[in-house]
């Protein structure tokens, strides 16, 4: 992989805001605890995230949405472990979408931005190239409305029928894995989102309501690394990796 720029961009740089989206419980981990806060080597997931975003020259500032009890928490723990570049800690609500909403409008309360991001909390393996890679699409094209990382499907995809039948086989070369931090135009994400709760409950993802709207949203190469936490084999192999670059 090509050593990734840390200076300048041509011109003026785009400011970066991001929504790190952190509310939720996680029962599949089956933790005892909501998954954000499980240590990875002695570090809680959602600390070893926000670390990683704040090293990145490209972000600007950051919202960390939780769940409503754990704001207070979160913001002193936030506070005592120095991370930079997070402005607020907001509440989250039961489904992610009207999390991320919440955050938008936090960010919205401080000012306009010209990209914002949404990073799920549970992916702290990020890494600045990810960003980079986004950003970089978004300056070279003006006509995309976003940019996300992604990887290519290795396992083949069945479209399966509420019977159990397969339906379709979508060729593979086609079919990429999405991940985050997926990065939007201000306005672009803003209107995504300011549309009725049934629309943005049925949302998978941030750039299906974009998509929906017309948007155009490229792929960029992601990382294997930057995988979502969800169940105890994620967790050990996270721990195995963060050990692993601990050693490099």
């Amino acid at each position: 992989m090509a050593d990734v720029p840390t200076g300048a961009w041509p011109g003026r740089r785009l400011r970066l805001a991001m929504v790190i989206a952190a509310a939720g419980y996680g029962t599949r981990l089956d933790a005892g605890m909501p998954k954000q806060y499980v240590p990875l080597l002695g570090i809680p997931m959602l600390q070893r995230t926000l670390t990683a975003i704040s090293s990145c020259p490209e972000v600007d500032t950051m919202i960390v949405v939780v769940n409503r009890e754990d704001v207070q928490y979160c913001a002193h723990e936030i506070l005592v472990e120095e991370i930079p570049k997070v402005g607020q800690v907001v509440p989250g609500e039961e489904k992610r979408p009207f999390s991320v909403r919440n955050g938008l409008r936090a960010l919205a309360a401080m000012g306009t931005w010209d990209l914002v991001g949404v990073h799920d909390g549970a992916r702290p393996l990020v890494g600045c190239e990810e960003i980079y890679r986004v950003l970089e699409a978004l300056e070279t094209d003006p006509s995309l409305d976003g940019a996300l990382p992604a990887i290519p499907s290795v396992d083949t995809i069945k479209v399966v029928g509420r019977d159990g039948l397969i339906m379709e086989t979508p060729h593979r070369a086609r079919l990429f894995r999405a991940q985050t931090p997926q990065v939007f135009r201000w306005q672009a994400l803003m209107e995504a989102y300011d549309q009725p709760n049934d629309i943005l409950a049925a949302a998978t993802d941030d750039a299906s309501l974009v998509e929906e709207r017309g948007g155009r949203v490229a792929v960029v190469e992601g990382s294997p690394e930057n995988f979502k936490i969800t169940d105890p084999l994620d967790l050990r192999i996270a721990e195995d990796i963060l050990a692993g670059r601990r050693r490099g």
